[in-house]
């Protein structure tokens, strides 16, 4: 019985080591032949967004990288947790990818349910754009400077009205922010989307509200909004005589970080092919001056230094949704 055993054993393990010997000759030789068909970057938010944007902006040069269609498809829902979710379940092999955002890591703090763990779930490819905001307020206001708005902020104790995209939303945690490191409250207004909230911030109904720069400055420049400082920590060249929120409260820095992530265990010759191309298409100056006109600055990053900065967010933001017990559902 012993020597069947033995001989079972010896059998299981030869074929284990076949086994083992085809995934090693054939997955490489795939890996290195990628890309063969098209490639599908999943946007988790609603066409038309920042997200969706920039996805479609990098979609279409990067096909001309790749030699293959990319295409975007929009899986929206809980925080973008939907989509995201679904490319971490998705086969690690180069042809689903998901244009992601802060949302990757504050969604699961604000529903308080994670689909996937972000840190083990993906691969991190490259950052893809720095996007600030910027503080409307309506040219009514009295407050001129951030010192001054803080100060009103103070003697209204609470009541000053912020609008919102929603809850938990990039806008919504800026403004909370300025509240944690600040001392002040406001009173939240949220609206689906930052679209009704500046109507509204236009006619007097609310007091201010964090936009992402693009959408703000045609408002700025016809005078129907006033820009009172900017999320960066230095002032942005789109708008650069707008001083820095960190001017005022020191360290303050609110990024609308965006970025491209692939599912765990991503082959690394795909890797290596996906993080170049991706350096080409963001020091494409065509490129570059697309994310110009959004406010947003281009910026390649190796995947290491990717996935230290979405760590960093991740330090930023979850403490900061934490302290303000903010749930959603």
């Amino acid at each position: 019985m012993q020597t069947s055993y033995l001989m079972w054993a010896q059998r299981c393990l030869s074929l284990g080591l076949a086994v083992l010997a085809l995934q090693i000759n054939v997955a490489p030789a795939g890996a290195q032949d990628w890309p063969t068909k098209p490639v599908k970057i999943v946007a988790p938010f609603a066409a038309g967004g920042n997200v969706d944007v920039t996805a479609r902006i990098v979609a279409a040069r990067l096909q001309a990288e790749l030699g293959q269609p990319v295409v975007v498809e929009n899986r929206t829902g809980a925080g973008a947790m939907i989509g995201s979710e679904f490319v971490a379940r998705s086969a690690p092999d180069g042809y689903t990818l998901l244009m992601t955002s802060a949302s990757l890591t504050n969604s699961p703090a604000l529903f308080g349910r994670a689909p996937y763990d972000w840190q083990k779930d993906f691969t991190f490819v490259s950052a893809v754009s720095f996007q600030p905001l910027v503080l409307l307020v309506n040219p009514s206001m009295p407050a001129r400077t951030m010192p001054e708005f803080l100060e009103l902020a103070r003697k209204e104790a609470g009541k000053m009205t912020m609008g919102t995209a929603g809850a938990g939303s990039f806008t919504h945690l800026a403004g909370l922010l300025v509240e944690q490191r600040a001392d002040v409250r406001f009173e939240p207004v949220h609206y689906r989307g930052t679209a009704p909230g500046l109507v509204d911030l236009m006619a007097g109904q609310i007091q201010f509200q964090f936009e992402p720069i693009a959408t703000a400055l045609p408002l700025i420049k016809d005078g129907k909004l006033r820009a009172l400082a900017v999320t960066s920590l230095q002032r942005a060249p789109a708008l650069p005589d707008v001083p820095a929120v960190a001017d005022t409260i020191a360290g303050y820095e609110a990024i609308n970080l965006l970025g491209l992530i692939a599912p765990a265990r991503l082959p690394a010759p795909v890797l290596a092919k996906l993080s170049a191309a991706m350096k080409a298409v963001l020091q494409d100056p065509t490129v570059i001056r697309r994310f110009d006109d959004l406010g947003t600055e281009a910026r390649f990053t190796m995947p290491e230094a990717f996935f230290e900065i979405m760590r960093t967010q991740a330090d930023t933001w979850i403490p900061v949704i934490r302290k303000a017990n903010l749930k959603l559902e």
